[in-house]
């Protein structure tokens, strides 16, 4: 497969994230940017709580419950967005398309932004078909194979691919349910649909996010807004050090959609520049947004949370501190300082709550706190070359800031993640660098991947100061060449602007995708490469995989060890394995065949756990493990010498063994 023929994949996949939403967004009142950025977030949320509900009352998981819910939240949002309208005598606002040159910019800024980052993605993924080739990716994937297989997303009943037979525990699955869509609805191989799935939330959810972000705070200024989506290219700590590490695809969706939720945070409590909004789409966008942020991962929701925090105590702040209305209206403050107050005491308790077990938080710090402040500065975290282009433009966006004392919400949430970063990336292993950062299981890449969300905006003020003293020197020139007012001048070479602007943009943006950017995409393509070493599954691997389906029936269960990479079997040729996953409780059947099935002849505890399994086939990768670690399956190992088996088939050192006992 080529990168050209998954053209329709990727229409398919846009279609997806945006038709649902877009149903809604439109039904809430919302136009423009505002429509197009949170339309991926409101399905990303439908989607994920259909899945829920679909799981408990037993319907399939296709597309058609998911477009049903659309219709009839939408449905539900006309109603009452038509009675606010007549309630409070607010005019309809009518579909209003304006083309200028500053749209025009602005536009070109996001297909620019959104171009950059999937070229990124396919030089780091290699070929559609590739795989990352690391440990949590053995679970995502064959997640979407099971929700295809059982028809069911269900954030709550997931986990059962890993259980054993044990009840099954939450587990956010809004991003394995939207694969198993695409997957479903296209007939696409499942790693191709994920590769493609992720260049387009990447390109499309993540820089629409951040345009929009970066219009709450500055208001509308499209050239301000149109660099934002050039700046989410820029960034070597995310979108793709997400999709490098780990892989940590659910944190990936999650963090591609908390710029919009932070966005509709502000909006929420006026703490926003000034936007026509609907009052139901103010008041509604912020709370579906974090539910979508929430179901997709839960840290990405608590990422939320505590850059809502300078958000809402600015608004407090502003509304009754600064203006003054707590000496006219006492009774008021009082009870909104409870509220707040109430609000700050249930973000502790969900601190405390929505956290992993404290062994799943074991990562150490990987610097001096020193080198945290550096990275941050540089935009160079988890040991990236410095940004310096990208840098320049956040501390002038910072020093802007400063100097005409706006944006101040802006830097509580830089300072937040800035805290946040420093403490998990520089401080010992204790009791309050795991308060602070267990969250985020103590992990510095998953709080490296939130610092660009609070330092795009700042980068973005700072081009906006460029471009206005740009502006003013042009002016200038044109005032002393014609006689006219600055004003006059500026209106009389509106293409002279553009062109210079544009100019400008190219010339910050070439060095912005050097040496950081590069680095980041090797690092990416080296866990994306399929080679003989590969580190999950090998090339030889693969090719053993790819001819299971002409070799294994489909009733027909393969016992792998997880930890070699033979689970990706049930991910990539869609034959059920005793494993899906490296950490998974298993039922006593598969115990037994784990530790004795090589002995199926002699002993007779094996041929009734055969015949309850249905396994027929044993996959051997060797001993080598994605970990380079040593886990012992001693009833799948020395196969050869085995009574019990034949060999079927061998590439390399891949072999796959039949059953020849019971």
């Amino acid at each position: 497969m080529s990168w050209a023929s998954t053209f329709p994949l990727a229409a398919a996949c846009v279609a997806l994230l945006f038709v649902p939403g877009g149903i809604l967004a439109t039904a809430l009142g919302l136009r423009g940017i505002s429509l197009w950025a949170a339309s991926p977030v409101l399905t990303v949320a439908m989607s994920a709580s259909t899945a829920i509900v679909c799981g408990k009352v037993g319907i399939a998981w296709t597309v058609l419950p998911l477009l049903v819910v659309a219709l009839l939240a939408s449905a539900l949002a006309w109603t009452i967005r038509r009675s606010l309208n007549n309630r409070l005598s607010i005019e309809p606002r009518p579909w209003h398309f304006q083309v200028s040159l500053a749209s025009w910019g602005q536009f070109l800024g996001f297909a620019g932004g959104a171009l950059l980052i999937a070229w990124q993605l396919i030089r780091a993924f290699g070929e559609p078909e590739n795989i990352s080739q690391t440990f949590d990716n053995i679970f995502h994937l064959n997640a979407i194979r099971y929700i295809l297989d059982t028809g069911n997303a269900s954030s709550l009943t997931l986990s059962s691919m890993t259980s054993g037979g044990d009840p099954p525990y939450f587990y956010p699955a809004a991003w394995h349910g939207l694969v198993a869509l695409v997957v479903q609805v296209t007939g696409t191989p499942l790693a191709a649909s994920v590769n493609v799935f992720n260049i387009v939330v990447s390109a499309l959810v993540w820089t629409l996010g951040c345009m929009f972000l970066t219009r709450t705070i500055v208001g509308n200024k499209p050239w301000i807004v149109g660099f934002a989506g050039i700046l989410a290219a820029c960034f070597s700590s995310f979108p793709i050090l997400l999709l490098d590490f780990g892989v940590l695809y659910p944190n990936f969706l999650a963090n591609c959609m908390i710029p919009l939720g932070l966005s509709a945070v502000a909006v929420f409590f006026g703490a926003g520049a000034e936007q026509k909004c609907h009052p139901l789409a103010r008041f509604a966008v912020a709370p579906i947004s974090a539910i979508a942020i929430a179901v997709a991962h839960p840290n990405g929701a608590m990422t939320l949370v505590v850059l809502s925090i300078p958000v809402v105590l600015f608004a407090y702040s502003r509304r009754y501190l600064l203006s003054g209305l707590w000496r006219k209206d006492l009774r008021q403050m009082s009870a909104v300082t409870l509220g707040l107050l109430a609000s700050m005491a249930l973000v502790v308790l969900i601190w405390k709550v929505v956290r992993p077990p404290a062994e799943a938080a074991f990562w150490d710090r990987t610097q001096l706190p020193a080198g945290a402040v550096g990275e941050i500065i540089t935009n160079s975290a988890m040991g990236r070359p410095a940004a310096w282009v990208l840098s320049a433009l956040m501390v002038i966006g910072i020093y802007q800031s400063v100097r005409t004392r706006s944006h101040a919400w802006l830097f509580g949430c830089f300072a937040i993640t800035a805290v946040l970063f420093i403490t998990v990336s520089g401080v010992e292993r204790g009791y309050w660098r795991n308060v602070l950062t267990g969250v985020w299981y103590n992990d510095s890449y998953r709080l490296a991947a939130i610092l660009p969300i609070t330092a795009l905006p700042f980068a973005a003020i700072g081009f906006g100061w460029l471009w206005g003293e740009i502006r003013r020197v042009l002016a200038r020139w044109a005032t002393v060449r014609d006689g006219n007012s600055d004003e006059v001048s500026q209106q009389r070479f509106p293409a002279v602007l553009t062109a210079v602007g544009l100019l400008l943009a190219v010339l910050l943006t070439i060095p912005m995708q050097g040496a950081p950017m590069k680095v980041a995409i090797a690092s990416a393509g080296h866990n994306y490469a399929e080679t003989p070493d590969s580190g999950l599954v090998s090339s030889d691997e693969l090719a053993l995989i790819d001819k299971l389906d002409d070799i294994v029936a489909p009733n027909d269960v393969i016992a792998v060890s997880p930890w070699a990479g033979a689970a990706m079997a049930y991910a990539l040729a869609d034959r059920r394995t005793t494993s899906m996953h490296t950490l998974s409780n298993y039922s006593a059947n598969v115990t037994i065949i784990n530790d004795a099935l090589r002995d199926a002849k002699t002993n007779p505890e094996v041929c009734p756990a055969v015949k309850a399994t249905g396994v027929r086939y044993v996959l051997d990768f060797g001993p080598k493990e994605v970990h380079g670690g040593r886990h012992d399956f001693p009833g799948l190992e020395n196969l050869k010498d085995s009574p019990a088996f034949e060999i079927v088939t061998r590439i390399g050192d891949a072999k796959l063994f039949r059953l020849i006992a019971c």
